[in-house]
């Protein structure tokens, strides 16, 4: 259990999708910025909408970001522009620096650790980041098939894992990492930390199969996303299942797409949180062993108070009406 002796303040906020706020006693870390809607070419937007002008001071107070890789919905030109530039930015050190190039021609300063080295902020609040390829090319190459076999060092997969570690509590963040080249990373983390406090987990896939593929019909592409929405779902259930973290909060990947697309909402094979919520619960009611395992519910825009163990508002489902209403 969390110890109130030793630490005054851990917070989470969720804003939306990735976008979490991570506060120490004050430190503030924000991850993964993207509260702008209109990315991907104009097609993924927020539900519900962020209001950035009333935010902006408040997103200005973080002392520091962490981007985990450069998609737009967790690296968000739009967003960026509007964020104090004085705030440092971190990130892996890839092998290729898009990356940091796009980061610092928004005008950031940039720090590149290197894969699970450790990174003081202060005396007790430290980060690694973990490549989901664990920086080997050969993992990647067999994923992508893109990889440079000769590189020495640096990621060449796209998605990384950060851990932040405060007094002795931990908060993993898994976001996007496909597991299969993430799972590299365990013993590593399992060999730096015994026990770990949050999991914050994908549980839905982005990406245009099934909707966009023509050679499917209707009924095809409801089956397929069926298979997509199992397959990520039981991803997260990996993740749980290896760290075992005392909280889980399923995130990241959220976008309702707008505009001609809309229409193509109800085929991309992404369970909705609440949906998702159920499907956890189920599994952890037939296995003993997660019995102490909660999930986090949090309505975006809402904090979770981990030193008192509840957030600042009760979880409300998604209203499914009113969610038809906007799109």
């Amino acid at each position: 259990c969390f110890c109130p002796k030793k630490i005054l303040i851990m917070k989470l906020k969720l804003y939306r999708s990735a976008t979490v706020g991570l506060n120490f006693d004050n430190f503030k870390i924000l991850t993964d910025p993207w509260l702008t809607d209109g990315e991907h070419l104009g097609s993924w937007f927020h539900y519900p909408k962020f209001d950035f002008e009333s935010h902006k001071d408040e997103l200005n107070s973080y002392d520091a970001i962490y981007v985990s890789h450069i998609h737009p919905d967790h690296c968000s030109s739009d967003t960026l522009k509007q964020i104090d530039k004085k705030i440092p930015i971190f990130i892996h050190s890839f092998h290729r620096k898009f990356l940091k190039g796009k980061l610092e021609g928004l005008g950031f300063k940039v720090h590149e650790l290197k894969n699970g080295e450790l990174f003081k902020f202060n005396k007790n609040l430290n980060l690694r980041v973990y490549a989901a390829d664990n920086c080997d090319p050969e993992l990647c190459y067999k994923f992508s098939g893109c990889a440079d076999l000769t590189a020495k060092e640096g990621s060449q997969q796209i998605d990384t894992l950060s851990v932040f570690e405060y007094n002795g509590h931990v908060i993993v963040n898994v976001n996007d990492c496909p597991y299969d080249l993430a799972k590299s990373t365990f013993s590593e983390i399992k060999k730096n930390y015994k026990k770990i406090d949050v999991l914050l987990t994908g549980y839905c896939g982005a990406g245009p199969y099934p909707q966009c593929f023509n050679n499917l019909d209707l009924n095809e592409k409801i089956n397929e996303g069926q298979k997509k929405e199992k397959f990520f779902l039981d991803q997260a259930i990996k993740y749980i299942d290896q760290l075992k973290p005392s909280y889980i909060l399923p995130f990241a990947g959220t976008y309702t797409l707008a505009g001609k697309l809309s229409g193509l909402n109800d085929l991309r094979g992404n369970p909705s949180i609440d949906s998702a919520f159920d499907y956890f619960d189920e599994y952890f009611s037939k296995n003993k062993n997660y019995e102490f395992i909660k999930t986090m519910r949090l309505n975006p825009g809402k904090t979770f108070d981990l030193i008192k163990g509840k957030s600042d508002g009760t979880y409300k489902k998604r209203d499914e009406k009113i969610y038809a209403r906007y799109i």
